[in-house]
């Protein structure tokens, strides 16, 4: 019997950030940061997981929603300036899930931004949160990276902060 290799753990993927992304001074806008750290974990769970979220909720008509963010942002992001973004689980219950974003330079390894999501688990039907299925645990148990998230966020974007370099996830 074949074995299959484990589920990668922090994905990865780069972006540009565009003009129109980004403020009067060439910065990317505040705003998008959080867009592009959830366009990247949708890319991630698709690529990685096999788990593309519009199709899962249709087929279901269940979903998450964003509960919390925090996000620090650490060095700026230019105007058509290439960024790697990794994400990872670093916390799951029943029926919530909390994921980390890191945006780094791709040369220096250097982090740019660190964003904490926590999304609920919900019906579309009823608007109510409702526990996660088996399924969706079993890859969320292979994946989940929880040393991490007992640190807190205060303490996780100091010690990012001091890091000259992140190399590896």
């Amino acid at each position: 019997m074949l074995s299959s290799p484990p589920l990668t753990k922090v994905p990865e993927s780069t972006l540009v950030a565009r003009f129109q992304d980004c403020d009067p001074f060439g910065h990317l806008n505040n705003a998008r940061y959080i867009d592009y750290f959830l366009n990247a974990r949708e890319e991630h769970l698709a690529a990685h997981y096999g788990l593309h979220l519009y199709e899962h909720t249709k087929q279901t008509s269940e979903g998450w929603v964003v509960t919390n963010t925090q996000i620090s942002y650490l060095r700026p992001v230019g105007v058509m300036e290439e960024v790697l973004i990794r994400t990872c689980l670093l916390q799951f219950s029943d029926t919530s899930l909390t994921v980390e974003g890191v945006m780094l330079d791709p040369k220096t390894f250097k982090v740019k931004s660190v964003c904490w999501m926590q999304f609920t688990y919900v019906s579309l039907a009823t608007g109510r949160t409702i526990k996660h299925p088996d399924d969706l645990i079993s890859i969320f148990t292979n994946v989940v990276i929880e040393d991490v998230f007992a640190t807190g966020f205060p303490v996780r974007v100091e010690a990012l902060r001091k890091t000259t370099s992140v190399k590896t996830a």
